[in-house]
């Protein structure tokens, strides 16, 4: 009988796989298109936004107006999606690409419940991930416990993607700074509306990988506001 090292063989696997796909350049490789051109000037702009001396700073999020649409609708729960302008200011959303412009979101609520006894996560998009499902089903066990999900469309993917992008790979390095920009302004807006227009009273964020470190630099942001 023999005996197979299930760790070593994906080890054995991945690796096969990423030479394969790298030295084949059947996959474009990130940052094609090198640092960004023209948009090289926004880069330290964008740094000092992603990392601001906190304790200097006092931005208030950009107000924004969902327009939602049902998805479907049960006993318990309801999925709704909505689309909304980004809220970035004018001079980087002229830098993003226009499939950028318009946020997409996806909110299920457990139903019967008042809002302020509701609490709410929003989910930020991990690298690679475009679509809603997968955020979306680690809120479906959250809705017993009256908490609600949040799922944000990351610009550059999903319907968001660029027409000449594939995939997660990104064109340019300045589009990840742009990415990463965009995604925390509109995390910080989608807070305030669900503090100012619905009145959840308990709100929180959640990422992984990349969504990891936009939640923690969109929390520092909102902890600087308050």
């Amino acid at each position: 009988m023999v005996t197979v090292n299930l760790g070593l063989l994906h080890y054995v696997v991945d690796h096969v796989y990423g030479a394969l796909m790298h030295r084949s350049k059947i996959s474009p490789p990130f940052f094609s298109g090198g640092w960004g051109g023209s948009k090289l000037e926004l880069l330290e702009r964008m740094i000092t936004q992603l990392f601001p001396d906190m304790a200097g700073q006092n931005w208030p999020p950009t107000s924004i107006q969902p327009i939602w649409k049902t998805v479907w609708e049960s006993r318990t729960a309801c999925l709704r999606e909505g689309v909304f302008r980004t809220s970035c200011d004018e001079q980087l959303l002229s830098a993003l690409p226009p499939e950028c412009h318009n946020a997409r979101v996806a909110f299920l609520t457990p139903k019967g419940v008042p809002s302020h006894r509701m609490a709410c996560v929003v989910h930020l998009a991990g690298t690679g991930d475009h679509t809603f499902e997968r955020r979306l089903r680690l809120g479906g066990p959250l809705l017993k416990e009256n908490i609600a999900t949040m799922v944000l469309e990351s610009p550059f993917y999903g319907q968001r993607r660029p027409s000449l992008q594939r995939g997660a790979r990104l064109l340019c390095v300045s589009d990840l700074l742009l990415l990463g920009s965009a995604t925390i302004g509109e995390a910080r807006s989608l807070l305030h509306w669900l503090d100012s227009e619905e009145g959840i009273g308990k709100m929180g964020v959640c990422g992984l990988s990349m969504g990891k470190t936009f939640l923690f630099l969109s929390f520092l942001m909102v902890m600087s506001y308050r």
